[in-house]
């Protein structure tokens, strides 16, 4: 799992190093130059085991595709080095990050006709590597589409946001939920401020994630 987050910018010297931090430091090399705006953080979870582990941060203040796909490239040839079987890389789904997995022969954007490659190949062992969206990021995404489209077409019909709106104004003027969670905090997110949920899903999500990357791996 890799995951790009914002960070304070600010630098502090360190008693013990005895160095500054806080600039920017990506692959050992340390840029005194500009101060790190985010963290690149990897991360390795047990798909059948209850365990998680951070194995590497980068301080960035951008970062191109290219190198963020060396990065990773990198990481899999250390777990791999160790023992650790990467059969799955989840991330956001950013058009950065579409492109990092584009470029070792993954296909996510092509014709919505045309099969989908959800897979490259690990750069040590020559497995296949899936690769899986943040279903919650994702989730996020199409409702800020919606939200600023007003309506998304599909198979059964247009979906609206118009009703989901009025449904929490019938909600609220008659006190009552209609087993559902829509509060007016969910209508008007975008004036909420954004809570970090760090680098965690939940269990119903965490079980679906592997459950599915378990069922691609063994077909």
């Amino acid at each position: 799992m890799l995951e790009g987050m914002a960070v304070r910018r600010h630098t502090q010297y360190d008693a013990h190093t005895q160095k500054m931090t806080g600039f920017v430091a990506s692959g050992g090399s340390l840029d005194e130059t500009s101060v790190a705006s985010e963290a690149l953080v990897f991360m390795v979870e047990g798909l059948q085991g209850h365990w998680k582990m951070p194995i590497a941060c980068f301080l960035i203040k951008s970062l191109t595709p290219d190198t963020q796909m060396v990065l990773l490239q990198h990481a899999l040839e250390a777990l791999h080095k160790r023992g650790i079987k990467v059969v799955c890389v989840t991330m956001d789904g950013h058009l950065s990050n579409i492109s990092v997995c584009t470029m070792p022969g993954c296909q996510l954007k092509l014709n919505p006709l045309e099969p989908l490659r959800t897979y490259f190949t690990h750069p040590s062992s020559g497995e296949k590597v899936f690769v899986m969206m943040d279903p919650c990021h994702t989730l996020k995404l199409t409702r800020n589409m919606l939200q600023a489209y007003g309506s998304i077409n599909s198979p059964v019909g247009a979906v609206k946001w118009s009703y989901l709106s009025d449904l929490n104004v019938v909600q609220e003027k008659e006190g009552l939920h209609a087993a559902n969670r829509i509060t007016s905090r969910n209508i008007n997110f975008t004036n909420q401020k954004m809570k970090v949920q760090g680098l965690n899903f939940s269990g119903t999500m965490l079980d679906f994630r592997h459950r599915a990357v378990l069922n691609e791996y063994n077909t």
